[in-house]
């Protein structure tokens, strides 16, 4: 697909890989829709977008909400026109064992994390359909396919978005909807300080730049229509932790 004058919608789109992935989508020549809850944020990239030449509206939209993400798909629609792209970049999952894992630990991992990115797919496959084409990327992970220690509830969450995925790319892919998943490893985010995690600058530099991400994310969408990529791995070369121990270790 070409992604000139096409209209992407990026949830989580106020930070991390979200917004990477929003710059360069924009930086390509789409029409970026900004979607997440800090208004502050997304005001501040939607400068950055178009004191660099391109176009961004802001929709603060609560994304693990059913009638929200309706309401927002129907904004992005009637502000720009259509819906080509939808990038699930948004998620939630701090560390914690079995026992920290409270029901409302779960609910929030699972909701932002594997719910939310089934909402928004509801909720922008019918203008796709209408429109005959779209390309729908999903953020997972390396937790997706490894279990990781201390994750009980993140793992669970990208296992099961692996799960979504490829089912709708067996729905979706006969209306020229491509249904695609990026996995990276460790990525260089403010969230893992947030998450409570110390980090070397020795192991900063094996990460993941998001840069990277949202390369991956742009190859996978410019993919000629007969050309489904159903996984792209971006993974590390090496290990970042090796010889080291987990940041999360109890």
């Amino acid at each position: 697909m070409e992604i000139k004058n096409k209209v992407a919608i990026v949830t989580g789109a106020s930070g991390g890989i979200g917004r990477e992935v929003s710059l360069k989508l924009a930086e390509q020549g789409a029409r970026v829709a900004l979607i997440a809850r800090n208004l502050d944020k997304l005001n501040e990239l939607k400068a950055e977008i178009e004191k660099a030449g391109g176009q961004a509206i802001v929709i603060s939209t609560d994304i693990v909400d059913g009638k929200s993400v309706e309401a927002m798909a129907a904004a992005v629609f009637k502000q720009l026109g259509s819906i080509d792209i939808l990038a699930n970049c948004a998620f939630w999952g701090p560390p914690g064992s079995l026992e920290q894992t409270t029901e409302e630990f779960w609910d929030k991992t699972i909701d932002t994390t594997l719910k939310a990115p089934f909402l928004c797919i509801r909720a922008v496959v019918p203008y796709m359909r209408k429109a005959g084409a779209g390309r729908i990327v999903n953020i997972g992970s390396k937790a997706g396919k490894v279990g990781e220690d201390n994750r009980t509830a993140y793992c669970a969450a990208k296992w099961g978005l692996e799960g979504l995925n490829a089912a709708l790319q067996e729905e979706l892919t006969r209306d020229n909807i491509h249904v695609q998943m990026i996995s990276p490893a460790a990525t260089n985010t403010p969230w893992w300080p947030g998450a409570g995690a110390e980090l070397t600058p020795e192991i900063l530099a094996r990460f993941v730049p998001p840069e990277t991400i949202a390369d991956a994310v742009v190859f996978a969408i410019s993919a000629p229509d007969q050309v489904i990529i159903p996984d792209i791995p971006v993974y590390n070369f090496r290990n970042p932790f090796e010889g080291k121990s987990s940041p999360f270790a109890e």
